[in-house]
């Protein structure tokens, strides 16, 4: 075999390992030249963040947990609505966004208690009430939400020129907030409390037995899910200038949900991918298509039965076929080439 074949198979396996990283910076570069492009495709990409924010929240609780979320969109909503309505009371939009913060992190609280007493299709349950019941006080406490009329935003948060009434502005401020997140989640996931969560899910009787305190790291992981709702409701609320009922209905827990299988559970671009595929079907393929949610209904129903790890396991799959094939073709380069002697300065036996 030829001395430089180990070599590069060191550099194929070093490939492999970088891969992940450089298809995900790939797909970024490529989501911010659509949101800073000043088009219409901005306002969509813009909406894809917004919901890969809320869906990675979901993504690391349900993925990574094994608590799977449909009360979701209601906590959008919440954050959004705390905006709205702190604004309406008189406050600046910088102690809006505080407000809304602040009752979104209470909110996590008090539901993450929710996740230490129950587990499986019961916390599916239950959390499905929690978004419904937000639903319907945001529908008929109108005095408070505005019914079905909902609430304008009007006043927007600034720092000198930067202001999120600029449209440019409220993009490059969801792409940063976006790209912090990414990371937050990327370092959770590896970190003690992210492979605790993952151990959870695969056998929470032994990760008591050695000694882990399961309650604590489910109601962490409840809090951080439920936060990152909260966060892209605010998002969602300057970007869209309103905040009404039918952004808290049970159908946008589903899409929150299809964008985290679609996508590929357990994977951090996983829900970022999905979010691409079902905002893309809201916004555009609705446009041609009269019955857009059939089609997506037989695309989703297409990607779990051949590709049950969802866009990210099959660019995975992808990934390692073309790796072996390349490995293979080393191979047989390498036992083709005629081999050298050493003793013989380099003449070919």
């Amino acid at each position: 075999m030829m001395p430089g074949s180990d070599a590069r198979r060191k550099i194929l396996a070093t490939t492999d390992k970088t891969a992940g990283p450089l298809a995900g910076l790939a797909a970024l570069v490529v989501i911010a030249i659509f949101l800073l492009s000043g088009t219409y495709l901005s306002t969509v990409f813009e909406d894809v963040l917004i919901y890969a924010i809320a869906a990675m929240g979901l993504d690391f609780l349900g993925g990574y947990g094994g608590l799977v979320s449909l009360g979701q969109a209601g906590f959008l909503g919440l954050g959004a609505y705390g905006v709205a309505i702190a604004e309406v009371h008189g406050f600046g939009p910088w102690a809006a966004v505080g407000i809304a913060f602040g009752v979104v992190l209470g909110a996590a609280a008090v539901t993450g208690f929710v996740a230490v007493r129950v587990s499986g299709i019961t916390y599916v349950i239950t959390t499905l009430a929690i978004g419904q019941i937000m639903w319907g006080l945001s529908y008929q406490w109108t005095s408070m939400t505005g019914g079905d009329n909902g609430i304008p935003v009007t006043t927007m948060p600034s720092i000198g020129s930067f202001t999120l009434s600029n449209q440019q502005d409220v993009e490059v401020t969801t792409l940063v907030v976006f790209l912090v997140v990414l990371v937050l989640l990327m370092l959770m996931v590896r970190s003690p409390f992210g492979l605790s969560l993952q151990g959870m899910k695969s056998n929470e009787r032994r990760l008591r037995a050695l000694g882990y305190q399961t309650a604590v790291q489910r109601y962490l992981g409840c809090v951080v899910a439920t936060t990152l709702a909260g966060l892209a409701g605010i998002l969602y609320v300057f970007a869209n200038f309103l905040i009404s009922p039918s952004a808290l209905e049970f159908s946008q827990d589903g899409f929150l949900v299809l964008m985290v299988i679609l996508g590929g559970m357990g994977s951090i671009w996983g829900p970022v991918l999905g979010s691409v595929v079902i905002v893309l079907f809201q916004q555009e393929v609705s446009i041609y298509v009269s019955r857009w949610q059939t089609l997506m209904g037989a695309v989703f129903i297409a990607a779990v039965v051949y590709t049950p790890g969802g866009i990210a396991g099959l660019l995975r799959a992808a990934h390692r076929v073309l790796h072996r094939v390349t490995l293979g073709r080393l191979g047989d380069a390498a036992r083709q080439e005629p081999a050298v002697s050493p003793a013989s300065g380099g003449d070919v036996l």
